[in-house]
């Protein structure tokens, strides 16, 4: 499924209704998506980087930070299209009142996974800001790159929490999601170490999660390290096929749970 057709004017009108409730809840957004990674980012690339010099020829600063941005992005993203969109969803029922209108279901949930999308960069900008004031960015010019990869990511990472929604039946669901999906690439994704160090099982587990790949191509880019072409594609390749899998799974149930 491409999502170029859904990039419609409704789909903006979507994200923009989520913009205009945003603002009047701020300032709790922002301790919620900011605030957790960037102390999180000081505990552990102060902390741990005082016991580790270097890690993959790098400071372990240089190798917590682009850790940190993409999983930001996962988390904040993540926590919009399951909590924030299930709300919406089964609580408001604001996804009935959008469907009254001309816009189409596909719309409405790119609306959703757009919006989610846009928090995520909110989140990881202000976690590079943070990296790079404290040197944790040796190339500004990789790091703004890789930004625009980390955008396609959470995509992606809002489409995965699409699903989860889409199956859930109440609030205690999402204990599932985020305890076997989203802490699993919190810890094995290579955020804080590299994946190599594990068992072999568990690298296959690894590289199954899409965290994994986006950790793989920022940081050589924040790092100002060279980085194979081929590889980046595969990287992205397997990024785009499961958000493309996961939007059209999402949009399968929402469509039986809410017609059929």
């Amino acid at each position: 499924m491409s999502f170029a057709p859904l990039a419609t004017g409704y789909s903006i009108a979507v994200t923009w209704r989520q913009v205009l409730v945003w603002r009047k809840l701020i300032w709790s957004s922002l301790a919620t998506n900011v605030a957790n990674p960037v102390l999180m980012l000081f505990g552990f690339g102060f902390g741990l980087g005082r016991f580790i010099d270097t890690i993959g020829g790098i400071s372990y600063l240089a190798f917590v930070v682009p850790g940190m941005i993409a999983y930001s992005a996962m988390f904040a993203a993540s926590f919009e299209t399951t909590i924030g969109s299930y709300t919406r969803y089964s609580m408001q029922r604001n996804w009935n009142a959008v469907l009254a209108t001309p816009v189409t279901l596909p719309e409405l949930l790119f609306g959703e996974v757009l919006w989610a999308a846009m928090k995520a960069m909110l989140s990881a900008v202000c976690v590079f800001v943070v990296g790079w004031l404290w040197g944790g960015i040796p190339s500004v010019g990789g790091a703004l790159l890789a930004l625009s990869l980390v955008f396609l990511a959470a995509l992606g990472f809002a489409c995965h929490g699409l699903v989860a929604t889409a199956f859930a039946k109440g609030y205690e669901f999402f204990a599932y999601f985020f305890s076997f999906w989203v802490t699993p690439s919190f810890v094995f994704s290579g955020v804080f170490f590299e994946i190599d160090r594990f068992p072999a099982a568990v690298q296959a587990i690894a590289w199954a999660l899409p965290l994994t790949h986006l950790v793989a191509v920022i940081r050589p880019l924040t790092a100002g390290q060279p980085l194979d072409p081929a590889m980046a594609a595969l990287h992205i390749g397997y990024t785009i096929a499961l958000t493309t899998a996961a939007f059209g799974l999402a949009l399968w149930r929402i469509r039986r749970r809410m017609f059929d």
